[in-house]
C-alpha cells in the first residue's frame, strides 16, 4: 500500500473518530465523513463500501493502539478503562442506547476479545490477574470467552451510568474480582 493510500486511509479513519467524538454513529453520514475528511464521495468509495466497513477499520484501528500502548498500564482492565476513559464520548456515541438500527457492542466484544487473546499469549502479561485467571483455567478459551462478556457487562453497567463511574472503582471492582477467581 502506498504513503498516499495509507495516509488518506488513515484520514477518513481519523475523520470518523472525530465525528464519533461529536455525534452518535448512526447520525453520522457518508457526507459527514468526506466533509470531515476534506475528500470527495468517491475517494471515500475507493477505500470503503460504507460507514459499517469504515467503522470496523476504525475499531482495528483502535485495537491496534490499544494494544501497542500495553506498557502504559499494569494490566488489561486499566488499560481498557484507560481507553474508556480517555474516548468517553466515542464510547458513549458507539452505545446501544444511542443507536436504533446498530447495535455496535458486538464489534466492540470482538475487540475485547482479541486484546486479551493476545495479551494471553504474550509472556510480559503473565503476572496479570485476568490473565492468570485464564492460565488457571481447565478450559481457557471458554474462560476467554466469560471475562470477555463479564467486560461487556462492565462496560455496559458504564454506560447505564452514563460512563460517569470513577475509574478507579471500575478497575479496583475488576482486578478484586479476578484476583478472587484466579485463587480460588
Amino acid at each position: 500500500m502506498s504513503q498516499v493510500t495509507q495516509r488518506t486511509k488513515k484520514n477518513i479513519i481519523d475523520a470518523m473518530i472525530s465525528l464519533l467524538e461529536k455525534k452518535s454513529f448512526e447520525k453520522i453520514t457518508v457526507a459527514d465523513i468526506c466533509t470531515e475528511a476534506m475528500i470527495n464521495h468517491s475517494t471515500f468509495y475507493r477505500y470503503f463500501t460504507d460507514k459499517f466497513v469504515l467503522l470496523r477499520s476504525v475499531f482495528a484501528y483502535l485495537l491496534d493502539d490499544l494494544i501497542s500502548n500495553t506498557n502504559n498500564a499494569e494490566t488489561i482492565v486499566a488499560q481498557i478503562a484507560d481507553f474508556i476513559e480517555t474516548n468517553n464520548n466515542f464510547m458513549r456515541h458507539i452505545s446501544p442506547q444511542y443507536q436504533t438500527k446498530a447495535n455496535l457492542y458486538p464489534e466492540f466484544r470482538s475487540i475485547l476479545k482479541d486484546l486479551v487473546e493476545r495479551k494471553y499469549k504474550e509472556p510480559e502479561s503473565q503476572d496479570d490477574p485476568l490473565i492468570q485467571t485464564i492460565i488457571t483455567s481447565d478450559t481457557p478459551e471458554l474462560m476467554i470467552s466469560f471475562i470477555v462478556g463479564g467486560l461487556v457487562g462492565l462496560v455496559e453497567y458504564l454506560e447505564d451510568h452514563d460512563f460517569q463511574v470513577p475509574m478507579k472503582e471500575f478497575t479496583g471492582f475488576a482486578e478484586s474480582f479476578f484476583k478472587k477467581w484466579s485463587n480460588l
